[in-house]
């Protein structure tokens, strides 16, 4: 497996004063398949245009299903809806946690974990009406079990498409290292240097970044602050000493082409400064200077025009 590979779960900022506990572990929140928001997951399986006695069978494995704690995880940390819907529309942060780390953890204490991508479709399972068809036929125990085997995975690792800005990869662990709280809340507790960085989001206030910044030096880990950029819709990060980095689709590396300025990536150029930053005051007197609504307004006639020119687009 590769060490380098990385999970990342956006968090709102409240989760702050609990991510740290005192006996130096973190927690995760862990559900269960019926709690999950997408209510189609089962429903990509098989084909549901057919007999009630078939159906009635279906339903039949999948009210078998191991019910398996899971917790959810993107592949990158810069994902915008992510930050709106998970991280409190970017005032929260995201932890990266090292996958082969917590992986030998859990397998430490005797789990039998399982991560997997989503795979994101809107159509059945190929082969899966063929296993159902075998076993409501011939019965046996070994096509219920092969049966069962598909629909359990099937049901923890598809979702339909529209999800797939989610980049979303799974965990699955077995009850003995979920630790119940109440009915409705369960936790996965792990050592806290499986986290490798934190990154605090864009509208973060200064409070959480403290927190933020005091966590991460009592774990060891990194710190980011993610900033968004005025020449590309792609966000960037900055550690506590102003050096940028991005997210290269594989791990969060730094970036020395840089703006002397905003610290926003830019290509590699003669000037130390981006456009944006490039920007003067003759620059900004030549762009008043072409603009040809200023002279309409110093004439007094500006309103008079817009009102005009809007007339004539609604006759066009």
């Amino acid at each position: 497996m590769d060490d380098n590979k990385n999970l990342y779960k956006y968090m709102g900022p409240e989760i702050a004063e609990k991510l740290l506990l005192a006996d130096m572990n973190c927690s995760l929140k862990l559900s269960y398949l019926k709690d999950y928001n997408d209510p189609f997951e089962f429903f990509l399986t098989i084909n549901y245009d057919q007999g009630p006695e078939i159906l009635a069978y279906y339903n039949e494995m999948i009210s078998m299903v191991t019910q398996e704690p899971v917790t959810c995880f993107s592949k990158s940390p810069l994902i915008t809806p992510m930050w709106a819907h998970y991280a409190s529309n970017s005032q929260g942060f995201v932890a990266e946690i090292n996958e082969p780390a917590l992986d030998k953890w859990l397998k430490s204490k005797g789990s039998d974990p399982s991560f997997g991508d989503i795979d994101y479709r809107d159509t059945p399972h190929e082969g899966m009406q063929g296993m159902l068809d075998r076993a409501y036929v011939i019965s046996k125990p070994r096509h219920i079990g092969w049966l069962q085997q598909a629909i359990g995975s099937t049901a923890y690792y598809t979702k339909q498409t529209c999800w797939s800005y989610e980049q979303e990869r799974r965990l699955v662990i077995d009850d003995k290292n979920a630790k119940k709280i109440n009915e409705f809340l369960t936790l996965l507790y792990f050592p806290a240097d499986v986290i490798t960085s934190l990154v605090v989001g864009a509208k973060a206030t200064q409070a959480l970044k403290d927190k933020i910044k005091e966590i991460s030096d009592t774990i060891g880990c990194g710190y980011y602050e993610k900033r968004i950029g005025k020449s590309s819709t792609t966000p960037f990060l900055l550690d506590r000493n102003g050096k940028t980095y991005i997210f290269n689709n594989k791990e969060i590396v730094p970036h020395n082409e840089r703006c002397d300025s905003c610290k926003e990536p830019k290509p590699k150029t003669e000037s130390k400064l981006c456009s944006w930053c490039s920007i003067n005051e003759s620059h900004e007197k030549n762009a008043a200077y072409r603009n040809s609504f200023r002279m309409l307004h110093n004439a007094g006639i500006l309103e008079q025009y817009i009102e005009n020119f809007k007339a004539i687009g609604k006759n066009k």
